[in-house]
């Protein structure tokens, strides 16, 4: 009787629309509601997006019942189902799929304008992550012994994107599942395969651009330097900063991408004639490359108007540091040259403070977590506070990075802080020659008038 029951409902639901069926919808033979609704966005040019939410959880799926487990699925699926209705707008969801009993998958359409530099737009990229939290959380809720060793990770893939753009909507769906499953997991699928291929020909012909965002000298209003930005090819996965390193990284390839990264730089750097200090991203594994120094050197001694003391490499966080005492004898090679280093991400954890105590560099760059909203939450205004008193007694330079608005400009102010960096200054973009750069006289005038009101 159940089974007459079950697929009687299975063929009431055959008749229902593709929209009434987008959340979880059955496997039909005859029909694919997903991608008919994906198709009609695609066809109508909207920018539609592919999240993979994993459950990571394979200890305890071990552990329990297959009833169990399907009543777990089904709390997933619900508290997906309530984040997504709750966090976005009911037409920007395109689709709920269960596309295994580990993965759950959103589709999504953008209406949010996303910057050259954005993989995903920063609005969307917002919404998915607090969607990710909402049901990590609900999943705790659900399963309080759990809280431990469960885990959701995620990643997100325009479908403008996929390397099979131009295939049909049901390829097309695929591929963007398989690039989203090998980002949130970083295994290398056979398509992987293919863009480590695409990773190479790059490093091979050098075919990577460099950006430039200033930083402006809070007390003058002048720009105190340069943080060079890098971009892969447009068009690819790999043109946004933080899918080309972290694919370099799953790839083994980061060293060699850094190494390019910091020649094309420098060349830039010559080729405009700065004569501000420039800050070069790396890594702790580029930097203990027995190679490395000497690559810089080579590059200095290219372009004899570059000099050692210009260079700012500014150590990310992509890869921790193990051994503080090999690190600072490196690092003290570099300086012997007149290399200077700053500790990025500073007040986002324990990490970045441990480095600089242990490191002891020349600048701090604060996180822009600590930035935003500085002027309205007073736990951060006073944990800026603290950085910067430990800084002067360090006596290191401080830069506040993220800076988008004018209040949290005038905190900086307020501080003292020493330079800023942000979208309220400047975006990046190419470097420009000296006599290029009227449109900071503009950002000087402003910074001084701000400093000027906040000191009244």
């Amino acid at each position: 009787m159940q089974k007459m029951i079950d697929r009687f409902s299975w063929a009431c639901r055959m008749l229902l629309p593709d929209r009434l069926l987008r959340f979880y919808p059955p496997d039909f033979t005859l029909r694919r509601p997903t991608v008919s609704l994906l198709n009609k966005r695609i066809r109508r040019g909207k920018d539609c997006y592919l999240t993979l939410f994993k459950l990571d959880c394979y200890p305890v799926k071990q552990e329990i019942s297959r009833g169990e487990w399907s009543d777990f699925l089904e709390a997933a699926r619900r508290h997906l189902r309530i984040s997504a209705m709750n966090r976005f707008e009911e037409q920007e969801v395109i689709a709920l799929v269960q596309y295994s009993d580990t993965e759950l998958i959103m589709l999504t359409e953008s209406r949010y304008f996303k910057e050259k530099s954005s993989f995903v737009p920063e609005k969307l990229r917002l919404l998915l992550d607090g969607v990710r939290t909402d049901l990590e959380v609900g999943l705790a809720g659900h399963r309080p012994e759990w809280r431990n060793t469960l885990t959701v990770v995620s990643a997100s893939v325009p479908f403008s994107a996929a390397p099979a753009s131009d295939a049909p909507t049901e390829i097309l769906l695929l591929e963007s599942y398989q690039a989203a499953l090998a980002l949130a997991t970083g295994t290398i699928t056979p398509q992987m395969q293919s863009l480590r291929s695409e990773l190479e020909h790059v490093l091979d012909n050098g075919t990577i651009t460099v950006l430039a965002q200033p930083i402006m000298n809070l007390t003058t209003g002048d720009v105190f330097g340069w943080e060079m930005l890098t971009r892969g090819p447009e068009g690819s996965l790999l043109h946004f900063p933080d899918e080309l390193f972290n694919f370099a990284t799953q790839s083994r390839l980061l060293s060699r991408l850094e190494f390019l990264v910091v020649k094309r730089a420098l060349d830039e750097i010559a080729s405009r004639s700065i004569k501000e200090p420039v800050f070069l991203n790396i890594t702790a594994v580029t930097l203990s490359h027995p190679l490395f120094l000497s690559h810089v050197l080579e590059c200095l001694e290219r372009s004899p108007s570059l000099s050692a003391r210009q260079v700012i490499f500014e150590i990310t966080e992509r890869h921790q540091i193990t051994n503080f005492t090999a690190m600072n004898a490196i690092l003290g090679s570099f300086r012997q040259h007149g290399f200077r280093f700053a500790v990025d991400d500073a007040g986002s954890g324990y990490s970045s403070l441990q480095w600089i105590g242990e490191l002891v560099p020349e600048l701090i760059k604060i996180d822009r977590s600590v930035i935003k909203h500085v002027d309205q939450i007073a736990i951060k205004e006073s944990l800026l506070r603290a950085i910067v008193m430990a800084a002067r007694e360090m006596n290191c330079e401080i830069v506040a990075e993220g800076v988008e608005r004018e209040e949290e400009a005038d905190i900086l102010f307020k501080l003292e802080v020493d330079m800023g960096q942000g979208y309220y200054f400047a975006r990046p973009n190419v470097l420009l020659h000296e006599h290029e750069r009227q449109m900071f006289q503009e950002t000087k005038d402003r910074i001084q008038h701000r400093r000027g009101l906040v000191a009244s």
